[in-house]
């Protein structure tokens, strides 16, 4: 594990293979950690870049206002720090909104995004803000840190051997600092791409898992289909919202035709 200072914060990341670069991006209260399968798998054919954003994992928490654009922002740097021209970026829930807005205010950086299980944002009706406050916000403060992390982990880790036990891990580790925590949270809450999805021009893959752990997520990828040029929409057989861990067989080999399709 490495840092790099990144607008006053400390931006862990790992640095495996060589070849054409990706940046995998975790979801919401994760990590880097959550890309070991697709780690393994690509390390010997591409240069793969796992990342802590800023507020998770090894990164540092920083107490100001976050937002989709900062995340962002800090990965940029990243990358001018690496030395790295344009990457594909492969974004989970969370990460997938950063990822969005890097192919929208850097599309010169990107060569390709591939966007799993995400949405375009939690702003865009009063139905899906209510749902994101609801799941990030007022849970957590009903139920308490344990409780909730241990609802995470069983609604999210069923698919998955060991999966429940990484959810409660960082769940419960990422709901100690309730400002970095309600921080994360209104970051995600604030970001709507609805209305900018045409702008993106890069190739873009859109993967969802077979079972709609959440529904909203299903109906924002069918739109984000439609309205993104040229997208293609892959659907991961005998998965749920970590579709990446439920079936990481059919996850990397849908990645692997993406990539061979931008060489």
């Amino acid at each position: 594990m490495a840092t790099v200072t990144v607008d006053g914060a400390a931006i862990a990341y790992e640095n495996h293979g060589v070849g054409e670069p990706l940046l995998f991006i975790h979801g919401i209260y994760s990590s880097k950690q959550q890309w070991g399968q697709q780690v393994d798998y690509f390390k010997d054919k591409y240069r793969v870049i796992t990342c802590d954003l800023r507020g998770h994992g090894q990164s540092s928490i920083t107490h100001d206002p976050y937002s989709v654009s900062l995340f962002a922002s800090d990965l940029i740097g990243l990358m001018d720090e690496l030395g790295l021209e344009k990457v594909t970026c492969v974004g989970h829930s969370f990460g997938g909104l950063v990822a969005q807005e890097m192919a929208l205010s850097y599309p010169e950086r990107m060569r390709g995004i591939i966007l799993a299980e995400t949405l375009y944002g939690l702003s865009s009706t009063p139905w899906d803000a209510a749902a994101g406050m609801m799941w990030n916000f007022w849970l957590p403060k009903m139920f308490g840190v344990s409780n909730y992390a241990d609802v995470m982990a069983k609604f999210f880790g069923v698919f998955t051997p060991g999966g429940a036990d990484y959810i409660y891990k960082e769940v419960s580790e990422h709901l100690k600092d309730q400002t970095n925590q309600e921080n994360i949270m209104m970051a995600s809450l604030m970001f709507d791409s609805r209305w900018r999805l045409h702008h993106i021009d890069c190739p873009t893959l859109l993967m969802i898992g077979q079972y709609p752990h959440i529904p909203l997520v299903y109906m924002h990828n069918w739109e984000m289909y439609w309205r993104i040029y040229g997208a293609k929409l892959r659907i991961i057989p005998n998965a749920g919202h970590l579709l990446f861990w439920d079936n990481p067989t059919a996850f990397n080999q849908e990645m692997t035709k993406f990539l061979g399709t931008l060489n």
